[in-house]
């Protein structure tokens, strides 16, 4: 099995990364990632309580998903 990484030096993020990086709390990461149909893909480590980590690109993908644009340029 090959793993694709985006840049050299690619490494997972940690729930606090993320929570840091979108400005919420690691409640709010925790539950968009671990829903039936998470919004935020996640890499689980383990069985029932695995250590959540997060793909840079996803987390940008998700940013990029939700970025809303106001009309008048601003």
């Amino acid at each position: 099995m090959t793993v694709e990484r985006q840049q050299p030096g690619f490494a997972l993020l940690s729930l606090d990364d993320v929570a840091r990086t979108l400005g919420v709390s690691k409640a709010w990461v925790r539950d968009h990632a671990t829903r039936r149909s998470p919004r935020i893909p996640v890499v689980r480590l383990g069985g029932r309580r695995a250590v959540l980590r997060f793909r840079p690109m996803d987390v940008e993908s998700f940013i990029n998903a939700h970025l809303q644009v106001q009309e008048g340029g601003v």
